[in-house]
């Protein structure tokens, strides 16, 4: 498979070669450790035009600015609340689910002001492997701004705003607003933030972040940041705000058949097989940069999702592994068994479908780490979706969504491998989310 360019390295041999470099940096790399347990993490914060967020598993309670006679709070284009007071609180939610919200506040029975809240509920007991899939969001549009508050991560002391692609500003606290934006265009908003390795069991990732640390520190296109450190992306794509903040909306439906795109490849023509002794002395790579209808690579994994049948089927790949001699001279090649891509736990209701996809294939030549990540996705029928990931920090890692109606690829989520040793378990990964509020 195309694995073909994966390094050798099983986790005894790499147990074996780094451990040396481990113990001699066992003291300074034990220090920052004990410096990382000691780290704070960012605080939360409410966005200023929401006075109050709670959210329940079953509840989500909102408190906003008095600033006007009376209030109405629509959930979609349902109207829910309407009163004198500047709170509500929605009752019988689905926990782990998001919601949208319009409040509207009225003088003489005119509207005198409008904001849209998109947020979710809670869950009773969150996943450990990528706190992103159930870290609390909650994302406010109102007129002439955008605003974001979202649950601290614990070990993040600081995150960087992006908007289509540009760096905004860095803030400590968890909550940003863009003020002053047009109301006629689409925003991409990405929260990206960094941290020491940390597992629930505190021996079990110290000695990772050991290892990791290791491993950084001798290589020489690396660093001991680089293998030790978690990175987190975050991705809103925001619709219009004119379109947004419209009155009497009508409610889209998604006509279903979208269609999601994963796959892995590697940027270089040729990587040499480390070990000096094995016949497979070179293995040819996909020579290529990050697109979408591109044939070669090492896995494509493909989900094909209907939300009016509420079904999800999956289609899977793997490219061919080459190996060469010291004269680039042909060896060997082999495809690997896409055994290791699969679909699980498709569940749907009245108003989503959720699947997720599992993938861990190997070098079918040589013995090498998989390359393993994990896929969350959420479809909503009201046309609105939620992407929740974590991977190997390499390969090279590329994804790609295709809505409904639509004949273009949107960029979901692209990623530069950081060497193909990452994909031992010690590494760190990179987790990601990315959904939407258009509708």
């Amino acid at each position: 498979m195309e694995l073909n360019r994966q390094l050798p390295i099983t986790r005894q041999k790499l147990a074996g070669k780094y451990l040396p470099f481990a113990i001699l940096g066992t003291a300074g790399t034990l220090y920052a450790l004990s410096v990382n347990r000691r780290r704070k993490t960012a605080g939360s914060s409410h966005a200023k035009v929401l006075k109050k967020i709670d959210h329940g598993t079953n509840v989500i309670t909102l408190e906003w600015e008095a600033q006007a006679d009376s209030y109405r709070v629509y959930r979609d284009s349902e109207l829910i609340y309407e009163g004198f007071e500047p709170s509500f609180a929605d009752n019988e939610l689905t926990p782990g689910t998001l919601y949208s919200y319009s409040i509207e506040s009225l003088a003489q029975g005119e509207v005198q002001k409008r904001m849209r809240i998109q947020t979710t509920t809670s869950v009773n007991h969150k996943e450990k492997d990528n706190v992103l899939e159930d870290l609390l969001i909650t994302t406010i549009v109102a007129e002439g701004q955008i605003s974001f508050e979202w649950e601290p991560i614990e070990g993040v002391t600081e995150y960087t705003i992006h908007r289509n692609g540009m760096q905004l500003e860095k803030v400590t606290s968890c909550t940003f607003t863009d003020r002053g934006i047009q109301d006629d265009q689409f925003y991409t908003y990405t929260i990206k933030a960094r941290r020491p390795l940390q597992r629930s069991e505190q021996v079990k990732w110290e000695l990772k972040s050991l290892i990791a640390n290791a491993v950084g520190a001798i290589k020489k296109d690396s660093s001991t940041r680089m293998a030790a450190d978690e990175e987190f992306s975050i991705t809103k794509r925001i619709g219009p705000i004119r379109v947004l903040l419209k009155p009497d909306r009508p409610h889209s439906i998604s006509n279903g058949n979208w269609q999601l795109r994963y796959t892995t490849f590697l940027k270089e023509e040729w990587l040499k097989n480390p070990n000096a002794a094995s016949g497979d002395q070179y293995f040819k790579g996909d020579h290529r940069s990050f697109e979408p209808d591109s044939s070669q690579y090492r896995t494509r994994g493909e989900i094909f999702i209907d939300t009016d049948s509420q079904s999800a089927l999956l289609s899977k790949s793997t490219g061919i592994t080459e190996a060469f001699s010291g004269n680039q001279e042909p060896v060997e090649s082999a495809q690997a068994t896409d055994d290791g891509i699969q679909l699980e736990k498709v569940l749907a209701d009245d108003d989503r479908i959720k699947f997720i996809l599992k993938h861990s294939v190997s070098n079918p030549l040589v013995v090498s780490p998989a390359i393993d990540y994990v896929v969350c996705g959420v479809f909503y029928k009201d046309n609105e979706f939620d992407l929740i990931g974590n991977h190997d920090q390499a390969p090279e890692h590329e994804i790609y969504l295709k809505e409904p109606g639509k004949d273009n690829w949107q960029v979901i989520h692209q990623a530069h491998s950081k060497g193909l040793e990452m994909m031992a378990d010690p590494m760190a990964n990179h987790n990601w989310r990315y959904s939407s509020f258009t509708n």
